[in-house]
Formats: structure tokens, C-alpha cells, sequence
């Protein structure tokens, strides 16, 4: 009976990592990459690194994967936070993803070779701050 019980809570457990990770897979498969972008990002509390990761769906959609480096590496802090998001004409508009809430938001420059934007952070201990990254 405790193998069923322990069996049961490790495939709940499992099933809610993957219903809270789902997200960060739904550039749907077949996507184009547009390009990626690689820069820093300065915050209240925290800097770190962002890549960005543009893709155009078959059906014409942008969309953007990022993820954001956080350093110092405390651990209070999570160390990659992840954010998806849809681009629309040249302004990119994204949620985090996982345990961390908040937005970020940019824009493609006319050539197409930087974004830079900002974020806002609404887990504790984290912050709000810019970002800037170029085409690599």
C-alpha cells in the first residue's frame, strides 16, 4: 500500500512539473528561427546575461523565447529565469514563466540587429531593471 501511495504522489508531482513547465515549450514545432540575440541586463538588485530566440510560426505568428542569466549567483536567487512572448510589428511582449511573475517587454531596432527593453519583476527579492541585446 505505501509503494501505490508513493508511486501516486511521484506521478501528481511529475504531472505538475510538466502542466508548470509546459509553457516554455510552446513555440510549436516547425517554427523558423528569425534570429538570436544575446546582451545583458541591469536591475535594481541584479544584472546578469538574455538571450532571445525569435521564431515565425507556419501561420505567420513572432514569437520569443528568453532566457535570463542571473549574477551574482545567491541563493536566495534563481539562477536562469525563463520568458516567453509574442512580437508584434516591432515590440516584443513577454511573461516569465515558472515560479517567477512579471513582464518583459522591447523592441526590435529598424535593422533588425538589436532589442532592448526592460522588465518588471514581481517575485520577491528579484527587481525591475533594462535590457539590450544584438543579433548574433
Amino acid at each position: 500500500m505505501a509503494k501505490k501511495s508513493l508511486t501516486i504522489i511521484i506521478l501528481l508531482w511529475v504531472s505538475c512539473l510538466l502542466m508548470s513547465c509546459g509553457g516554455l515549450k510552446s513555440i510549436p514545432e516547425g517554427s523558423q528561427t528569425l534570429g538570436v540575440f544575446e546582451g545583458s541586463f541591469d536591475g535594481v538588485r541584479y544584472g546578469g546575461s538574455i538571450r532571445i530566440h525569435l521564431f515565425q510560426t507556419s501561420e505567420g505568428e513572432k514569437l520569443f523565447r528568453a532566457t535570463v542569466s542571473v549574477e551574482p549567483n545567491e541563493p536566495t536567487v534563481p539562477r536562469a529565469l525563463f520568458v516567453l512572448g509574442k512580437m508584434t510589428a516591432n515590440s516584443l511582449e513577454g511573461e516569465f514563466q515558472g515560479d517567477t511573475s512579471g513582464k518583459l517587454s522591447g523592441q526590435l531596432s529598424p535593422d533588425g540587429k538589436q532589442l532592448s527593453g526592460s522588465f518588471d519583476i514581481t517575485s520577491p527579492g528579484l527587481n525591475d531593471g533594462t535590457w539590450q541585446a544584438k543579433k548574433i
